[in-house]
């Protein structure tokens, strides 16, 4: 390109009001940095919610500097693998998400951060107010309007969406991506306009790193083509703009070829792998148009948001779930056709449609979780630029009669902002904790199964069985086949019976367990249960029968720790001590953390004459279990214990 070309602005700027002085400039940066900060700032208290217990509390890859090259060659859940002590359990990585810069940032937020909470929080609020000043600065450098910008900027800082990204420390996979992809792109402004190759140079080396922070980098090539083919240029021959977009695309393309060939190298494949999900192509297709539906209607109306958003693949080109959306899409189409004739809509619905295809990919996600409200982190800043270009063009002095244009403008933009700060502070509450959380998802999405079963679970860790029953009871509602949550429900029932001595749950229990095994007869799990409830001292009580089903399990399942135990623990109750013994060792050995069977053991060995032994074992329980109901009676137990023990001695 000429010296002329180059000098030429990227995009048209004929439409822009007059240059603000950089004092009123940097005034409106603080402000609005200063907002965005206020709107994120009450979740500095919160602690670590949904993933964030596993992807960091759990995850001891992230302990040591010197993993970095392991995170660079695996799939970013590889420590799982590694956690159970057998990388080569799986046939493959056991999800097809390749982000070894999220991972390093992982590894670096713990030695800064640690398990404390605050300085996570603190880095995700930062690191949104930066993407901020991005998204600011890139839409002030395409269309030289302080204003537009601004309110672009305000806009896309507050939405409620946000939250999931912001107030969720392990949502900051988006965040941290766009950190990248949009000075990249703000630098490839920067060289199209001067022509210097340092700005290319950078522009390309920060989109290779947004390629190995998360895979929706890769649509930046697709919108430079774009950029070129629709957007500058618009004098040149058609010809022209074409070789120009296949030019600097190219250079995307060839430099993003480096992520892939590490992609394939880290986890087997390029895109996805069948081996994840199974969906039909033409029932991906027939789901999209809802998909979309869903997420335009979350910016435009974001009330009742969860991390549950469950959208069943569509089946049927008749059912109306594809028919209603895709007329909705369409019609959508053709009231947005009369835009393209401005450089900032146009700019603005590219953005947003390119940058949503990544997440259109329906085959890469679980049914369940096919739209999450932080997937459009990246192109709802095209969305909040339509929306702020739609307000500064409203005619609103038409029909306000107070004042002039600008002061109109300003105070609906306020009102807005307000509305926004408002929801937005009250969605970043709900990622307070696990519990928070998932009670809200329950109550915003109550007619969804996958928010019952996840709180029924959670209600199951805290012991809370009751509780975990009802919300297990309304998954069966739902899906009275549904064989994960027989298999969670039947155990819930029994520690139901222990809490209120309660027959009808033993009864619930076994009618459960026989229909899953009606099913499937080789589910251990489930074996266990129905032979845990055979031993309670109810009308189903036979502990033969029970052991013979303890049995049947360790054949299908020789590490199940839980049938070990039981086995033991119903040889204790037979009085069958020495038979207790080995499969209660080996159930502590298995599971360490499992109070119970220290002090079954504790009751074998005393009564096998091994009291020292008992005193270690019962001394173990008490340390594990010093709250529980029985706290106080096993402490006279072990005193006890002692008593005999010192009796016995010489």
């Amino acid at each position: 390109m000429g010296k002329k070309r180059r000098g030429k602005k990227p995009i048209d700027q004929s439409n822009t009001i007059s240059k603000k002085p950089h004092d009123l400039r940097r005034w409106v940066i603080a402000s609005l940095l200063a907002i965005t900060f206020f709107a994120f700032a009450n979740t500095l208290s919160h602690g670590f919610a949904y993933d964030d217990n596993t992807q960091i509390l759990q995850n001891d890859l992230i302990r040591d500097i010197s993993n970095i090259p392991t995170v660079l060659t695996t799939e970013v859940w590889f420590w799982r693998a590694l956690k159970d002590k057998d990388p080569n359990e799986e046939a493959g990585p056991s999800t097809p998400y390749y982000r070894p810069v999220f991972s390093i940032y992982l590894i670096l937020g713990w030695h800064l951060f640690g398990n404390s909470p605050m300085g996570w929080h603190l880095f995700n609020i930062l690191m949104h107010m930066a993407v901020v000043y991005f998204v600011f600065l890139l839409i002030e450098k395409l269309f030289g309007n302080l204003w537009l910008s601004t309110i672009s900027a305000v806009l896309f800082a507050l939405h409620p969406l946000r939250s999931e990204s912001v107030a969720w420390i392990s949502g900051l996979t988006d965040p941290l991506l766009a950190l990248f992809l949009l000075p990249a792109f703000y630098f490839y402004i920067l060289y199209r306009e001067g022509g210097k190759p340092k700005h290319l140079v950078s522009a390309l080396a920060l989109f290779l790193i947004a390629a190995f922070t998360k895979e929706p980098a890769v649509c930046l090539p697709i919108f430079i083509a774009a950029y070129e083919l629709l957007l500058i240029n618009q004098g040149e021959p058609i010809k022209r703009r074409a070789f120009l977009a296949a030019r600097y695309a190219a250079m995307f393309l060839a430099v993003s070829l480096v992520y892939f060939v590490m992609r394939y190298f880290a986890i087997g494949f390029v895109l996805n792998d069948q081996s994840f999900t199974s969906y039909k192509t033409i029932e991906i297709l027939m789901t999209t148009p809802i998909v979309i539906c869903k997420y335009i209607g979350l910016l435009f109306w974001p009330v009742d948001l969860s991390i549950f958003h469950d959208t069943p693949m569509v089946k049927s080109p008749l059912s109306l779930r594809f028919i209603l959306p895709l007329v909705a899409v369409a019609a959508l189409a053709l009231a947005l056709w009369p835009l393209r004739k401005a450089t900032v809509t146009r700019f603005a619905i590219l953005w947003f449609v390119i940058n949503l295809l990544p997440v259109l990919n329906l085959g890469t996600f679980q049914e369940h979780f096919l739209v999450q409200e932080r997937y459009v982190y990246i192109p709802s800043i095209g969305f909040s630029l339509l929306i702020a270009y739609g307000l500064m063009k409203l005619p609103v002095e038409r029909w306000v009669e107070i004042g002039i244009r600008r002061t109109v403008q300003a105070a609906t933009v306020a009102v807005i902002c307000l509305l926004l700060v408002g929801k937005t502070l009250a969605q970043n509450a709900v990622w307070k904790d696990d519990l928070t959380l998932y009670e809200h998802g329950a109550q915003t999405a109550s007619e969804q199964l996958m928010s019952h079963f996840v709180l029924g679970h959670y209600y199951i860790k805290l012991q809370q069985p009751e509780k975990s029953v009802e919300e297990l009871e309304k998954v069966l509602e739902m899906d009275p086949d549904n064989m994960v949550a027989i298999i969670n429900l039947a155990p819930a029932h029994l520690q139901l019976h222990v809490k209120t001595m309660d027959r009808s749950h033993v009864k619930r229990a076994i009618d459960l367990c026989h229909k899953g095994l009606s099913k499937n007869d080789s589910i251990a799990p489930l074996l266990d249960t129905l032979g845990h409830a055979h031993t309670f001292d109810t009308e189903f009580k036979n502990y033969e029968r029970a052991r013979a089903l303890f049995a049947r399990a360790l054949a299908l399942q020789p590490n199940l720790f839980i049938s070990n135990f039981h086995m033991g623990a119903t040889f204790v109750k037979e009085g069958n001590y020495i038979n207790a013994i080995p499969f209660l060792e080996l159930a502590r050995q298995q599971e360490p953390k499992f109070a119970e069977s220290y002090k079954f053991l504790a009751y074998a060995y005393e009564n096998t004459g091994r009291t020292r032994d008992a005193i270690n074992q019962l001394s173990h329980y008490l340390r594990l279990e010093i709250t529980s109901a029985d706290a106080a009676k096993e402490t006279e137990h072990l005193e006890a214990l002692r008593a005999k023990l010192q009796s016995e001695s010489p």
